[in-house]
């Protein structure tokens, strides 16, 4: 019997997007090694070496001393994260054959459990060019990241503690960078094992986004497009981020962090309750009213996607519309029940 449209969205929100976060976190350690550590114990060391030379952080830097502890740090930098650069390519490299048959896997799921009916297996894809390069392309990236922070730790630009830690994080932050480009590449590989299975068995594709997805990805919940098509470009709830005239989309990843699905999708699968894209685009609605963001999207962007959603959509649920009303009016998102 297929499942409701509610089955449907666990299966693809929670399931298949907590393996995919496995698999990111398998290969994100693995690039990263014990470099957080590493950058811990640098800053512990030239926090030590820097009161002792200088009598505290307050206090500027100069003349040898000053020069032997940037020699050290961006020594200590250039280790750290050489070892990413060189462990980055091979490590994305050879999780893509999992990544994509996990796409596979995932996809076949989907589709048993939308139509009811088990199909042919699917064979898994070879990753193709452009996922290679992107794999490829995290070496280059750590590098190029590398050298903007050895820049900041130069006698000329760095004479005062916080100069140095300032440069010493602007080196630590190519971690999360790492993380973020390990992730688009899993999923990317993910989404393209899952499109084997689309052309295989399912004449449309259909987005699922995450449940606390950005206004971008939520504009695009529950879109169907034809297989092989792609989905337009440009999409968002909110108005200053929509780009009319943008190209075209394969589909998701659709940005860093992204873990948005294409499913396979045919209009003649039924469903308990409303059709699944019907489905999915009232969720995208509830998430936009309620205000589920990440931290790094911002309240005022919310808001502007509230007002949006108000604007555009004459059908709302009433307790949807009812949690926009309160959000513009009081320019806050109430906690979750």
């Amino acid at each position: 019997m297929p499942y409701s449209s509610d089955d449907l969205a666990r299966l693809v929100q929670d399931d298949h997007m907590d393996a995919a976060i496995g698999m990111e976190d398998t290969v994100a350690a693995a690039v990263s090694g014990d470099s957080d550590s590493a950058f811990e114990a640098l800053i512990r060391r030239i926090l030590s070496t820097w009161i002792k030379a200088f009598g505290g952080v307050d206090q500027p830097g100069a003349g040898d001393g000053l020069r032997r502890i940037l020699a050290a740090a961006r020594t200590a930098v250039r280790r750290i994260l050489d070892g990413v650069a060189a462990r980055g390519p091979s490590a994305l490299e050879r999780i893509l054959p999992s990544a994509l048959a996990l796409g596979v896997e995932q996809g076949a799921a989907f589709v048993r459990a939308a139509s009811g009916r088990r199909q042919r297996p699917v064979r898994t894809p070879a990753a193709g060019r452009a996922l290679l390069d992107e794999a490829r392309r995290i070496g280059d990236m750590v590098r190029e990241r590398r050298d903007r922070a050895l820049f900041l730790l130069h006698p000329d630009r760095t004479t005062r503690w916080t100069h140095l830690l300032a440069g010493v994080g602007a080196a630590r932050a190519v971690l999360p960078a790492v993380r973020a480009h390990v992730a688009w590449v899993v999923n990317a590989a993910i989404g393209q094992g899952s499109d084997e299975v689309t052309r295989a068995t399912a004449p449309q594709r259909v987005w699922v986004a995450e449940q606390d997805a950005c206004t971008r990805c939520l504009a695009y919940a529950g879109r169907v497009v034809a297989t092989g098509q792609p989905f337009p470009g440009g999409l968002s709830w909110d108005p200053r981020q929509r780009r009319i005239r943008a190209a075209p989309v394969e589909g998701p990843p659709l940005h860093p962090h992204c873990r948005c699905r294409a499913m396979p999708w045919n209009e003649a699968w039924t469903t308990e309750g409303v059709p699944f894209p019907l489905a999915l685009q009232r969720e995208a609605h509830r998430s936009i009213a309620y205000g589920r963001a990440r931290p790094s999207e911002s309240r005022a962007a919310r808001l502007r996607a509230v007002r949006e959603l108000l604007r555009t959509e004459p059908d709302l649920l009433p307790a949807v519309e009812a949690r926009a009303r309160r959000a513009l009016r009081t320019s806050s998102f109430a906690p979750a029940a």
